[in-house]
């Protein structure tokens, strides 16, 4: 089982993601119209990836009042694995002033401090409008992170991205992830 966290700011787009991803259907993600409905605290979702390792996709909350729970989500799986995360894919909206900010907040905590290796950190600058060409940089800490532009109209290139994220946390041994 290979356990993935998705984690960022609130209102970036993590479950939407997460839910297509775990879902893997090719039609649209999110909605600009859909009103905002936060995660409270985390919610599991296990499917099977394109390259045919099981996942766990960890839909982290972004509001920071679910801090508490932290390091249970940074533990096993609660089924006696007390192994750590094999991969986080961070999220955040650039058209949100103070994105660009907290998501080096969640990078520090998510990444940094869990000694996760930034070739196991996959980013997301996750736009709501498509239309707008501005291309957000990321934060410089963010730097030794694979990081991709994306919106809810680029679905083909959301799940290419994590299946070549997927590809990259291979496990030693040829396996996946934890056993």
């Amino acid at each position: 089982m290979v356990k993935v966290l998705v984690c960022g700011p609130t209102n970036a787009g993590k479950t939407s993601i997460a839910s297509f991803l775990a879902d893997s259907q090719s039609a649209g993600i999110g909605a600009k119209d859909k009103l905002y409905d936060p995660t409270i605290g985390c919610r599991i979702l296990e499917f099977e990836a394109s390259n045919g390792a099981n996942v766990e996709l960890w839909d982290v909350s972004g509001d920071q009042q679910y801090e508490s729970c932290w390091p249970a989500i940074m533990q096993g799986t609660g089924t006696g694995d007390e192994s750590p995360v094999d991969g986080v894919v961070l999220v955040y909206n650039p058209e949100i002033a103070t994105h660009d900010t907290e998501v080096g907040l969640w990078y520090d905590q998510f990444v940094k401090n869990a000694g996760i290796p930034d070739s196991k950190c996959l980013v997301f600058v996750h736009r709501v409008d498509p239309k707008g060409g501005y291309r957000s940089r990321p934060p410089p800490k963010l730097e030794g992170c694979t990081v991709h532009n994306t919106t809810f109209n680029s679905t083909m290139e959301i799940r290419e991205h994590f299946d070549g994220f997927m590809q990259s946390i291979k496990g030693g041994g040829g396996g996946f992830g934890r056993k």
